[in-house]
Formats: C-alpha cells, sequence, structure tokens
C-alpha cells in the first residue's frame, strides 16, 4: 500500500514538473524563430491646456475675508469667459485659514500664540482649477485670468485629450515598424519569413529591449511621423466693453481690455508625442 501511494505521488509530481516546464517554456523556442520589436512615435498637436489661479484675502472676519476672494475669483471667471465663451471648464476650491497671534520668545524667536482667542484674524484663498477646450484661446483665457492680479500660480501647460484613432494610428505604425525590422533581420540573415507567430502590445515576450541611452535611428529604433501636427495660430480678441463684477461687499470690481492685453504672452505650442511598441515573432521558412 505505501509502495503504491509513493509511486501515485511520484507520478503527480512528475505530471505537475512537466505542465510547468511546458507552460514555462514557449512553444516556438524549438523551432527557428526571428523576432522583431516595433517602435512608433506620431507627433500630433494637443487639444487642451490647464492652468490655475489662486486669489488671497486676509480680514478680521473670516466671512470678509470669503468674500473679498471670492469677489476677485468671480471677476476673473467672468474676465476669461468674456474672452472666450465656450471654451473653459473651472472649477474653484476655497480655503479659509486663522492668522494667530505672535510674539517673541527669550530667544527672540518668533511664536504663535494658540487658541481661539488668540485669533488676529482670517486668511482666505479662492483656487480656480481652468480647463481649457480650445488651445488657440489659451493665451487669452490665461490674460484674462492674470490680469486681475492672482497671488499664486500654476503654469499654462498644454497636453492631449487623447482619442481611441489617435492611440490606433500610433500602434498600427509600430506593427509597421516591426514587419519592416523582421524582414530586413530575415534578409540580412539569408532566411526567409514563415508564418506570424506572435504579435502583442508592449514588448512582450520579446526577448530583445530598446537601448533608451542611445541616439538617433540607428542605435534606439526611433522612428518619428509628424502626423497631424501643425502649427496652431493663436486667436486673440479681447472685447472693448469693460468687465464689471459686484462684490458682496457693494464694491464695483472694473477690469478693462487694457488690463487684460497687457497680459497677453507667447505662448508657442510643443507636439504631444503618442508612443507605441510592439513584439512580433516570425517563424523561419525554408
Amino acid at each position: 500500500m505505501r509502495i503504491m501511494l509513493a509511486a501515485i505521488i511520484a507520478a503527480l509530481a512528475s505530471g505537475e514538473a512537466a505542465a510547468q516546464q511546458i507552460f514555462d517554456r514557449p512553444y516556438w523556442l524549438d523551432r527557428s524563430v526571428i523576432e522583431a520589436i516595433g517602435r512608433a512615435q506620431v507627433d500630433v498637436t494637443a487639444n487642451r491646456a490647464r492652468f490655475s489661479v489662486t486669489f488671497q484675502e486676509t480680514a478680521h472676519e473670516a466671512q470678509a475675508a470669503q468674500a473679498s476672494a471670492a469677489d476677485r475669483a468671480r471677476l476673473a471667471v467672468a474676465a476669461m469667459r468674456r474672452v472666450a465663451p465656450d471654451a473653459t471648464e473651472i472649477s474653484s476650491e476655497i480655503e479659509v485659514n486663522t492668522i494667530q497671534a505672535e510674539y517673541r520668545d527669550h530667544d527672540g524667536n518668533v511664536q504663535q500664540r494658540e487658541g481661539a482667542q488668540n485669533i488676529a484674524g482670517y486668511v482666505a484663498r479662492v483656487t480656480l482649477s481652468v480647463r481649457v477646450l480650445d488651445t488657440r484661446r489659451a493665451s487669452d483665457i490665461r490674460a484674462a485670468a492674470f490680469a486681475v492680479g492672482p497671488e499664486d500660480s500654476v503654469a499654462l501647460e498644454y497636453y492631449l485629450d487623447q482619442s481611441v484613432e489617435q492611440q490606433r494610428r500610433a500602434y498600427t505604425a509600430a506593427v509597421e515598424d516591426a514587419v519592416a525590422r523582421a524582414r530586413a533581420a530575415a534578409t540580412a540573415a539569408g532566411s526567409h519569413l514563415g508564418p506570424l507567430l506572435v504579435l502583442q502590445e508592449g514588448q512582450g515576450p520579446c526577448m530583445g529591449s530598446w537601448d533608451r541611452n542611445g541616439s538617433g535611428v540607428v542605435v534606439s529604433g526611433t522612428r518619428v511621423a509628424r502626423q497631424d501636427f501643425e502649427a496652431i495660430a493663436p486667436v486673440t480678441t479681447v472685447g472693448a466693453e469693460q468687465i464689471v463684477v459686484t462684490g458682496t461687499t457693494q464694491r464695483r470690481l472694473v477690469l478693462s481690455p487694457q488690463d487684460i492685453a497687457r497680459l497677453q504672452l507667447p505662448d508657442d505650442q510643443t507636439p504631444v508625442r503618442l508612443q507605441s511598441v510592439v513584439c512580433v515573432v516570425y517563424a523561419t521558412a525554408p
């Protein structure tokens, strides 16, 4: 009985080992193959931009600080929507913090007095996060926001909201590059391409890798296709009317076209690069 049990265990173990060996060993290693890694870099025009501005106000009362910061933010929103209607998506955040009374300790260092009884005032910050849908108007929209004089900002950034068609174009270019490389390898080796065994996005089962320290086509295998990239001329139009916002404290905030035009600065776009890598493995033909 013990001998039979040992035999069964040994058979199961050998079966698992064989299955593991089959699983770990790619089927094409038992034949002559040619592998190639195809890569494509496609430059396209950015179709979105984003930036943010922050307005900060201080006051003895929290409500007054919030109102003053919100008034300036509303003026910036009105200005952006005046110069480029339907070209922005704007979200806002408001933050309020206390300003604590300060004193100097025995060493001369400035310290804050803790507790509600030591609140000297409040600081409110309103941040506008702006998403630009028409990149030709990005410079105008930024100028309109900056004309209100924000205390803080995040730089204007162009980016690509990728479409399936753009991704597919980069992938197709990478496949074409991989096929061309496989044919070149077969010709140089005096062989012929047989049936395709593997085509996988990414480096996949290919054992080769890209030399990212090199440069040029010979070393890195980079092929750049500047498809669909062209310089986009900005549209600069600012209305002649003043932009007026009535604040919550009944004060009027006014922004003139000259204030906006003064901050219209050049901002040339650079292309956004889409990359795709594929792995192909061909059997060789006699």
